[in-house]
C-alpha cells in the first residue's frame, strides 16, 4: 500500500498536536504539583504552628495550676495568720477581763469564753460573754474589727436570746473588742450603742461607754 505526501502530512500533523497536548499536559501536571507542593508546605507549616502554640498553652496551663498552688498556699498562709491574731486578741482580752471584770460602772461575777450552742438549727459562738445577777455583756473580739462588722454584734444578742432563754429577763449589752480599729468603725459602734474596748499599755480602755440596753422587749 502506497502513502502520499498529503497522508505524511496528516499523521505528522496528528503526532504534531499530541506532542503539543502532551507537553501542555506535562506543564499543566507540574504546575499542579507544585501548587500542592506549595500548599503541603503551608499545610505543614501550619500542623507545626498548631504544634507549638497547642505545647505553648499547655505550658500556660501548667503555669497557671502552678500559681493558683502557689495563691491557694498563700491564702492558706494569710488566713492562718488572721486565725492567729484573731486568737492572740481574744488571749489578750480574756485575761484583761479575767483580772478586772468590769466595764466601765459594771462589774461582773462570771466570765465566759467561746460560748456556743445549737437549737432548732439555729448555731452560734460568742466569744466572751460577761454576767452579773441581772445584766450581761456579749463581747465581740477581733485582733483588726472592721466597720461592716459591726452590725454582726446586733446578730449576735439576738441569736443569744434564742440560745440562751434563761437570760431573758437580763439586760444585754454589746461590746467590740479590738488592738486595732479606725474612726469608722469606733462610730458605727457608737451608732448601735456598743461598748467599745482597746487596750492603753496593759489596761482595758473603754472608749464608748454611752451605750444602749438590749431587752427583751427591744
Amino acid at each position: 500500500m502506497t502513502h502520499n505526501s498529503s497522508d505524511y502530512q496528516k499523521i505528522w500533523d496528528v503526532l504534531y498536536l499530541l506532542i503539543e497536548s502532551t507537553k501542555t499536559n506535562d506543564k499543566l501536571i507540574s504546575k499542579i504539583i507544585q501548587q500542592t507542593d506549595k500548599q503541603k508546605d503551608m499545610y505543614d507549616k501550619l500542623y507545626q504552628q498548631m504544634k507549638k502554640t497547642d505545647q505553648q498553652m499547655k505550658e500556660t496551663d501548667k503555669k497557671m495550676k502552678e500559681t493558683d498552688k502557689r495563691i491557694n498556699k498563700l491564702k492558706d498562709i494569710v488566713g492562718g495568720i488572721g486565725n492567729s491574731n484573731g486568737y492572740v486578741a481574744e488571749d489578750i482580752f480574756y485575761n484583761s477581763f479575767a483580772k478586772h471584770m468590769s466595764i466601765g460602772n459594771i462589774t461582773f461575777d462570771y466570765i465566759d469564753r467561746n460560748m456556743e450552742r445549737t437549737h432548732k438549727g439555729l448555731k452560734d459562738e460568742f466569744d466572751i460573754v460577761l454576767t452579773n445577777s441581772n445584766c450581761l455583756v456579749i463581747v465581740e473580739i477581733k485582733y483588726n474589727f472592721h466597720h461592716n462588722d459591726v452590725k454582726n454584734v446586733l446578730n449576735k444578742i439576738n441569736n443569744f436570746r434564742l440560745l440562751f432563754p434563761m437570760y431573758k429577763t437580763f439586760k444585754i449589752f454589746g461590746a467590740i473588742a479590738a488592738l486595732t480599729m479606725s474612726k469608722k468603725t469606733i462610730k458605727a459602734a457608737k451608732e448601735f450603742g456598743f461598748f467599745v474596748l482597746t487596750l492603753e499599755g496593759k489596761k482595758l480602755k473603754v472608749i464608748n461607754d454611752d451605750v444602749m440596753v438590749y431587752s427583751k422587749d427591744d
